[in-house]
């Protein structure tokens, strides 16, 4: 099922602006402060979702760029395309990628989400992928809903990465007292610029 919806458009640099591709990417990917709210439920609901023991280098170099990166460009694309159908096809391919316990946990929090938004306007698959999920046909995971609301709410694909490394980071640190946010190439601007820019499934430099 394919709907119509509003593009969302995305402002280029013009041929005269001298900045490289990732000082380019980084400036797109910076979070909007009212963004926050749209996950605030989950992130004071969820203690955990998937960085284990507060490892963000581990979260980086394996859920984010070989699961979580490639699933989110996929549902957003999915969802910027009104295509219910591929929508409900990367959510269930989630649930074969993550173990249970992760799988479990990010079905809770995409249902805290799906309530957080329910009475949101005009939801085109957003509003068409929730009945699926109450009606069994998907599972409903964080991932999915998150880069539908994102498309929903007129966010770039950059964006919707960028918050999402920042949920993560905020919960899966949140018990740590010294925690500085992550730089170099585990910021979450380099993290969504490699996503973007096709470079997050390369092998690490050693």
């Amino acid at each position: 099922m394919k709907l119509h919806l509003l593009t969302t458009l995305t402002v280029l640099p013009t041929p005269e602006d001298r900045r490289g591709d990732q000082a380019i990417v980084e400036e797109w990917a910076r979070g909007l402060e009212w963004v926050r709210w749209l996950l605030s439920s989950v992130r004071a609901r969820m203690d955990t979702l998937l960085i284990e023991d507060g490892d963000w280098e581990a979260f980086a170099d394996g859920a984010y760029r070989q699961t979580i990166g490639p699933s989110l460009q996929a549902a957003w694309s999915a969802a910027h395309a009104g295509d219910l159908e591929d929508l409900i096809a990367v959510d269930h391919a989630l649930s074969k990628k993550l173990d249970h316990s992760s799988a479990t946990r990010s079905k809770r929090a995409g249902a805290i989400l799906l309530k957080t938004t329910r009475h949101a306007r005009y939801q085109g698959v957003l509003g068409h992928f929730r009945d699926a999920s109450d009606a069994g046909r998907s599972p409903g995971h964080l991932t999915t809903i998150w880069a539908a609301v994102g498309h929903l709410f007129q966010l770039s694909l950059a964006n919707v990465i960028a918050e999402y490394l920042r949920l993560e980071w905020d919960i899966g640190t949140r018990n740590d007292l010294k925690r500085q946010e992550p730089s170099g190439r585990l910021s979450f601007n380099r993290m969504t610029s490699e996503l973007l820019l096709g470079h997050a499934n390369e092998p690490k430099a050693i």
